[in-house]
């Protein structure tokens, strides 16, 4: 049926059987959806594993399609979305899983308790009226033998007469104890299975062990077992990449940090080389200029000062020309407002 309704669904759509009122509201359903079963798109559902057995979980609330979860594995997105759906799986099985140990070690702490109590087997006794005859057999069979020493043959012979009674009587009894004796089945030692984590018989038969290991119950947890096992080795291998990374990552940062380092104090070093051929360059042209500095200053000051004598003399000269002038001029009659006298 629901093969029928997959390949309906396939050819025709989930809105087939839709009213056209109904399909105007209707949403068609994506694989990333809310309502979608991510666990059944990347692995297996948990609710699908235990139908109609003692684990079973009931039908799961999310939906189930054979079609998303091919539109699931040939999306881009299908990598990226890989490891949120197996975590959410790890999750739900991981307390299935921790709910079925608690479940184990309380029948292990059973089967313990039950070893303990369980009385030593008790020997059978023999019914008390059995034991009287055997005892009276054995007295008249030493009679017997007495009588017979003492040549009484007659005596002998009426005792052996009731030996042969008591006989019968015995043989009757055991029979009888045989009959009414209540046989008790012999216990069965029982034994947990460590997977799913049902009881059973130890040792038994081949075809009732094969029948629980193909069964649901022992299949599906030991596929949820299984999963756990792989999702936490595969998380331990990513974790340790990821930690060889890091030190790798580490190791080529303090190379490159040594390296930078030698390359700045390389740099460093010639800088100090060139600074100091600027210095001695420097002094070199210092000393030059110094050297002709002074040697300007010698020759410059003794011109200096010749000049300086010269010019001086050239001075006076000019200060006594011009005040001889101007006294020359201050004596003129004209320029003062004399007159000559005219001659009479």
């Amino acid at each position: 049926m629901d093969a029928q309704r997959a390949l309906l669904d396939e050819l025709m759509g989930t809105a087939r059987n839709l009213t056209d009122e109904q399909k105007k509201k209707y949403k068609e359903v994506h694989w990333d959806d809310k309502e979608v079963c991510g666990c059944y798109m990347v692995r297996f559902c948990p609710h699908d594993l235990f139908v109609n057995t003692k684990s079973d979980l009931g039908a799961c609330p999310r939906i189930h399609d054979q079609k998303l979860k091919e539109s699931f594995e040939k999306s881009p997105r299908h990598d990226a979305h890989v490891p949120k759906f197996e975590a959410d799986l790890a999750k739900f099985c991981e307390k299935l899983v921790t709910d079925l140990d608690r479940k184990v070690k309380r029948g292990r702490d059973r089967l313990e308790q039950e070893v303990e109590a369980t009385p030593p087997p008790v020997p059978n006794e023999k019914p008390e009226h059995l034991s009287v005859l055997e005892e009276k057999i054995k007295k008249l069979l030493e009679q017997i033998e007495t009588l017979g020493e003492a040549g009484k043959i007659d005596e002998a012979e009426a005792l052996m007469r009731m030996v042969d009674m008591l006989n019968a009587e015995k043989a009757t009894l055991s029979q009888q104890s045989a009959t009414d004796k209540v046989i008790l089945p012999q216990e069965k030692k029982m034994a947990l299975c460590e997977i799913c984590g049902s009881f059973l018989v130890a040792n038994d038969a081949a075809e009732r062990t094969q029948t629980h290991v193909t069964g649901k119950q022992h299949i599906g947890y030991g596929m949820i077992r299984d999963f756990l096992s792989e999702f936490k080795a595969a998380k331990e291998k990513a974790r340790e990449e990821e930690k060889l990374a890091r030190e790798k990552e580490a190791e080529e940062r303090r190379k490159q940090h040594e390296k930078d380092l030698r390359i700045r104090v390389r740099e460093s070093d010639v800088g100090r080389r060139e600074r100091s051929r600027e210095r001695d360059h420097e002094r070199d042209r210092h000393g030059d200029r110094n050297y002709e500095r002074e040697r300007s200053s010698r020759v410059g000051g003794a011109s200096h000062k010749h000049d300086y004598h010269r010019n001086g003399r050239e001075s006076n000269r000019v200060r006594y020309h011009n005040r001889s002038g101007a006294r020359s001029r201050s004596r003129s009659p004209s320029r003062h407002g004399y007159r000559r006298s005219s001659p009479v």
